[in-house]
């Protein structure tokens, strides 16, 4: 795959399950390229179909998420024939390789700017569907603060429009889940930060809704697991 005529190629940064990420030139921009790869397995009409739809959802994803005030990559391409979106490479580091190296204040003050950006995305119907910190990147210094306070959301494969407080809890679980398994010694002050950032965007009253939830989807998996 080539960027762009007379640009140069693209070199794979990352690998995942249905899809690379290439990076690579656009126009004069470094820009990543989500290219979802075909499955032999599956019929090729199907294929076709599912890798099309599932590229139309995540680019109208990142372009709501962005209209929402959440901060996400710029889009720049759309190719819906070879389920390809071409978007903004955004300097920073995954949230999951940078929590270690963050002061206290600096962690407090970053998971409290990701509640509001949670919050910004539940307000405007929006489920991000993969919140965990390798889906966050972070434009940070060496004494562990966030340069311009700027977080950035990637990753909506698995986004949805909804309103049901179910699904906004379910993001928020899934958050806290990460932070206990993986950034144990400092899950208890992310996850109270990011709270309370979720709470300066939605109201007190919001936030006692969707905690409560949470607690409950966390009971109905302990039951499960006894059962």
């Amino acid at each position: 795959m080539r960027s762009r005529a007379g640009e140069g190629g693209t070199r794979v940064v990352y690998r995942g399950a249905e899809a690379d990420l290439l990076r690579g030139r656009w126009c004069g921009l470094d820009a990543v390229f989500k290219f979802r790869r075909p499955f032999i397995y599956r019929l090729k009409v199907l294929d076709d179909a599912i890798r099309r739809q599932r590229t139309a959802r995540e680019a109208e994803m990142i372009h709501d998420a962005k209209r929402s005030g959440a901060h996400t990559p710029f889009l720049y391409f759309v190719d819906m024939g070879k389920a390809l979106i071409v978007m903004q490479w955004v300097n920073g580091r995954r949230l999951k390789e940078t929590v270690s190296s963050l002061s206290s204040e600096g962690l407090e003050h970053v998971f409290a700017e990701l509640g509001g950006e949670v919050a910004r995305l539940h307000a405007s119907g929006i489920m991000h569907g993969d919140l965990t910190t390798s889906n966050i990147l972070l434009d940070y210094d060496n004494k562990g603060s966030s340069n311009n306070n700027e977080l950035t959301l990637i990753d909506f494969g698995l986004a949805l429009r909804t309103t049901r407080l179910e699904d906004r809890a379910v993001d928020l679980r899934l958050v806290k889940e990460t932070l206990t398994g993986a950034h144990s010694e400092v899950a208890s002050k992310a996850y109270a930060a990011l709270l309370e950032g979720y709470r300066g965007e939605v109201g007190p009253g919001e936030v006692r809704a969707v905690t409560r939830q949470v607690a409950e989807i966390e009971r109905r998996g302990r039951y499960a697991r006894v059962e």
